[in-house]
């Protein structure tokens, strides 16, 4: 991954296998349905009208799996385990029928790496406040982070706030 000199650190996306296979089937599905349907239906200009849509989306969905495959990869022989500390909440933007999403900022400690501060958006959780930790996943090389991948952070207190 190329990045400038005068990027800061970022949070990343991760998914497990079982839904990056779950995402390649889908997007799959997605691209394919256009010509399937002109294949099955009365004609191509139906599977055209089709595809026009669902190809592109198709691939966005394989494209996004692709990288977030990636990086848990790149996360899985090079992370190191941070813990995150929220130094302020910034915004909560209500979702809707979607979970809130707060912007915080927080400070990233680790063993073997300096320590930095970083935004990004996450869910809102009643329990999200200044002050408050949580187990994060740091790549030293460029200070990317990803906070919450279930099978990189084991739960093993079940009363813990929940992961992020």
């Amino acid at each position: 991954m190329v990045r400038s000199k005068n990027e800061g650190p970022r949070r990343v996306e991760l998914i497990g296998p079982y839904a990056g296979v779950f995402a390649y089937v889908t997007g799959t599905c997605l691209m394919l349905s256009g010509p399937l349907l002109g294949l099955t239906a009365d004609g191509w200009a139906s599977g055209l009208c089709a595809g026009v849509f669902t190809f592109p989306i198709g691939l966005a969905v394989v494209a996004s799996a692709y990288e977030w495959r990636r990086a848990e990869r790149r996360f899985q022989a090079v992370g190191v385990h941070g813990t995150g500390e929220v130094l302020s909440v910034n915004e909560i933007r209500p979702g809707g029928e979607n979970p809130d999403m707060a912007d915080i900022t927080i400070r990233i400690t680790g063993p073997t790496f300096d320590t930095f501060t970083a935004d990004c958006t996450l869910e809102n959780h009643s329990r999200m406040t200044t002050g408050h930790t949580f187990n994060l996943m740091v790549d030293p090389t460029d200070n990317s982070f990803a906070i919450g991948f279930d099978h990189l952070f084991p739960r093993d207190d079940q009363d813990a706030p929940p992961q992020v």
